[in-house]
């Protein structure tokens, strides 16, 4: 019997959320199965590479005459003229998927990806792998890839129970061929991971943090779903109500950008020159150990890897009451549950974020429900083949 071939659709290549849970499955894929598997990349990126080391890939051709069809076919999108944009999507995609033949499956990852489900050659079975929330749901525009998410998935698979209510409750998907698959890492290389003492001086040293500040963390791209903005907050408010010395590191995001430009001038008006903005690292876990709390400010965040990477490595989540992780830290225990806080509630949020900062007891008890947690059900080894069999078993 022939191995299942398998077309993984990813709608960029970047250190963001959705293209790394892509990764870490493939990656369990190609070491664990004999799955045969294809990438298809709608817009490259810096990950590409990694791709590229466990499967052959196919980069959609960013070259001037392709983004002029696309400028054009998102216009007419834009218009409502639907046979227009059909027949330009067409002309664009066609020609750089017609070898993407004999493929048993074809896995969606992301919304953004559809959009080029209808123009892909025919396969037995689609999976529509779901990271998105409402916000994301509703802007997204009409389209050939809108269409097809509603009507072509034999399966639909959300990435939180936030995620499945949603599809199921608002979208109107059949609950039955929702399936819920939260994400997952490679919890247990994560955890083992120790940086040195001299790393870590050296981090302090470069962001002119003393050795005895205590730092919170945050991570993400700058931008309005992810809540920067309430993150400095954050910190405004912690510095009124404590002396002790708190500092806080953002890590990730496009420090060149307007929402940095309008970041920084909230961080200069209040003074906040213990807020550090420190962009995207291509290894961010030496970073990110130099935590004490990680704290998630998104406005919507259907199950993020950074706060399942923070758990990992023993670290208390502080995070408002919206999306998937509040699902996680209830499961995780009565201490790890105490990190949730109303949405959009900054004050109590600095309240549970200082009373774990002024406990050794009740962080370590809350990071350690957290991390056995993640380690228990969130491991690339536990969740991936559970993911793959749901998968293959279409067909």
């Amino acid at each position: 019997m022939s191995p299942v071939r398998l077309l993984a659709v990813t709608h960029e290549t970047t250190l963001t959320g959705a293209p790394m849970n892509l990764l870490h499955l493939l990656t369990w894929i190609r070491e664990h199965t004999d799955i045969d598997l294809h990438v298809l990349i709608v817009d490259d990126g810096p990950l590409r590479h990694r791709f590229e080391a466990i499967s052959e890939v196919t980069v959609l051709d960013r070259a001037s005459m392709w983004k002029a069809l696309g400028l054009a076919e998102r216009g007419l999108v834009h218009l409502g003229s639907s046979r227009a944009w059909h027949k330009l999507a067409a002309t664009r995609l066609v020609p750089q998927l017609r070898h993407l033949e004999g493929f048993d499956i074809a896995y969606l990852n992301s919304l953004a990806s559809l959009s080029v489900l209808p123009h892909l050659p025919p396969t037995r079975a689609v999976v529509s792998h779901v990271h998105e929330l409402e916000v994301a749901l509703r802007s997204w525009r009409p389209g050939p890839g809108r269409d097809a998410f509603m009507t072509r998935p034999d399966r639909w698979i959300a990435a939180s129970g936030a995620v499945r209510h949603m599809l199921i409750d608002e979208v109107g998907l059949p609950a039955e061929r929702v399936l819920l698959h939260h994400e997952f890492i490679p919890a247990q290389n994560i955890a083992s991971r120790r940086p040195s003492l001299r790393d870590t001086e050296q981090r302090r040293r470069e962001l002119r943090i003393p050795a005895d500040a205590a730092i919170v963390m945050g991570a993400g791209t700058i931008d309005w779903r992810k809540g920067p903005d309430l993150f400095v907050q954050l910190a405004a408010e912690m510095r009124r109500r404590t002396r002790e010395p708190v500092h806080f590191i953002w890590v990730g995001g496009d420090l060149g950008g307007i929402e940095m430009t309008r970041l920084q001038a909230d961080i200069d008006r209040t003074g906040a020159d213990h807020v550090h903005f420190i962009g995207t690292r291509p290894d961010p876990y030496p970073w990110f150990a130099m935590a004490d709390v990680f704290a998630l400010t998104s406005r919507e965040d259907p199950y993020p890897l950074v706060v399942l990477e923070h758990a990992a490595m023993g670290h208390p989540i502080v995070t408002y009451r919206n999306g998937g992780i509040p699902e996680l830290l209830d499961a995780a225990g009565p201490w790890a549950a105490q990190g949730i806080v109303d949405h959009l509630d900054v004050g109590a949020l600095a309240d549970r974020t200082l009373a774990l900062l002024n406990s050794d007891h009740q962080r370590r008890l809350a990071a350690d429900e957290v991390q056995a947690y993640v380690l228990a059900h969130h491991d690339v080894d536990v969740a991936a083949p559970k993911l793959v069999a749901d998968i293959t078993g279409l067909v």
